[in-house]
């Protein structure tokens, strides 16, 4: 007798979300994209962090989102929005800790010992990366003050871990960077999911474009004149000039579009926008 599944798709297992009865009704579901897409938008964020303070240069590759796994962070910490954990790679520290105090790092065959310079700058960097990872989900948030005096028995639940791979433009190794993020610090984040998904929309797309930062140059009207005739123009004097039946828009000096314009209660438009196709 052929036994049939419950249930039938094609998604690879490792591709789907499992979630707990307590996420449901929640927007847990969109924590890992809405991580990626912020972190995506400011890719350069702890990158330009490790080239001004340790004078490092590395490149953001790959940002890995997963519910947190052991092993459990090396640091942790505890701000207003709840605890936050942190971990980094050895290469990267110890590359970030001989541009610190000057020469550079040599790769060992036998790794040392963890030195106290180690957790030190380990701690620091926990810190300062928590700070700017937390402007950049959060909304420019404010941590507080951020206690690394968390005692190694408590028990916390992390929920989400976030892994930031970048590679060493020096040594072209990579290294990643972990930030771990507890129920309370993921309760604040669908919180703002929540916010941003229920805020009002714009009455339409006409709205939209005010905003907009760019500037339209539209060429109205052309006629060619003697250089001598232009020298020769003061101000408040009349040109007998037709409006173009289609101007040109430009867009810091480049011309993007061919359009019409109208007249309306005295006032002008520039409708029928069509695209300039250029070499």
């Amino acid at each position: 007798m052929t036994r049939y599944r419950k249930v039938q798709h094609q998604v690879p297992a490792d591709g789907l979300l499992f979630l707990k009865p307590e996420k449901l009704g929640r927007y847990y579901h969109k924590v890992p994209v809405y991580i990626k897409k912020l972190a995506g938008k400011y890719p350069r964020a702890i990158s330009d962090y490790f080239l001004s303070h340790y004078r490092i240069n590395s490149d953001l590759r790959e940002v890995i989102v997963l519910e947190a796994r052991h092993p459990a962070p090396q640091c942790r910490y505890s701000t207003a929005i709840g605890k936050i954990g942190f971990s980094i790679d050895r290469p990267l520290l110890s590359e970030l800790l001989e541009s610190y105090y000057g020469g550079s790092a040599r790769p060992a065959q036998d790794e040392p010992p963890i030195s106290s310079s180690e957790d030190r700058m380990r701690t620091r960097l926990g810190v300062d990366i928590s700070t700017i990872c937390a402007r950049i989900l959060m909304g420019n948030i404010a941590l507080g003050t951020v206690d690394s005096t968390v005692s190694t028995y408590e028990e916390i639940h992390w929920a989400y871990s976030i892994e930031f791979v970048f590679c060493s433009t020096a040594t072209h190794l990579e290294s990643s960077v972990f930030l771990y993020l507890d129920a309370h610090a993921v309760d604040e984040l669908t919180r703002r999911l929540s916010e941003d998904s229920l805020a009002p929309q714009a009455e339409g797309g006409g709205h939209d474009i005010v905003g907009l930062p760019v500037r339209l140059d539209c060429i109205l009207a052309r006629a060619q004149m003697p250089l001598a005739c232009v020298l020769a123009l003061q101000v408040g004097e009349i040109l007998m000039v037709r409006l173009l039946e289609r101007c040109e828009v430009h867009i810091k000096q480049q011309k993007l579009f061919h359009g019409a314009i109208s007249e309306d209660d005295g006032a002008l438009f520039l409708t029928s926008l069509d695209s300039v196709n250029n070499p």
